[in-house]
């Protein structure tokens, strides 16, 4: 545990906290490292190991919260949602991470996500 674990809480507050779930980290996560490019939902949801449910919940829920934008693509004659992280959803997916960093004592190039 962190010797500062009181100002960790504290910090912990000005967090979303509707963001503060494995699969939308998770999502985030791999959106940031894709960058503008993105991913469909299919993509997500197989690289991810999600169902249809968790998928799609979470896509509108962080696209609603101004974290993902989507756009609709046709591809081989299908059209799918292709979605990418906004600059506030990349901003705040670095705020968590380093809180999560913080957290887990793993600051630096230790912290793997």
């Amino acid at each position: 545990m962190p010797d500062n674990l009181i100002s960790v809480v504290e910090e912990s507050e000005g967090l979303n906290s509707s963001l503060i779930s494995k699969i939308r980290l998770e999502i985030l996560w791999a959106l940031s490292e894709l960058g503008e490019d993105g991913a469909t939902a299919r993509q997500l949801k197989a690289g991810l190991n999600l169902s249809d449910g968790a998928t799609y919940t979470n896509l509108k829920k962080l696209a609603g919260m101004g974290y993902l934008r989507c756009e609709k693509v046709i591809f081989e004659g299908e059209e799918l949602e292709l979605y990418a992280i906004t600059p506030k959803g990349l901003t705040e997916w670095q705020r968590v991470r380093n809180w999560l960093c913080k957290l887990l004592e793993c600051e630096g190039d230790t912290c793997e996500r």
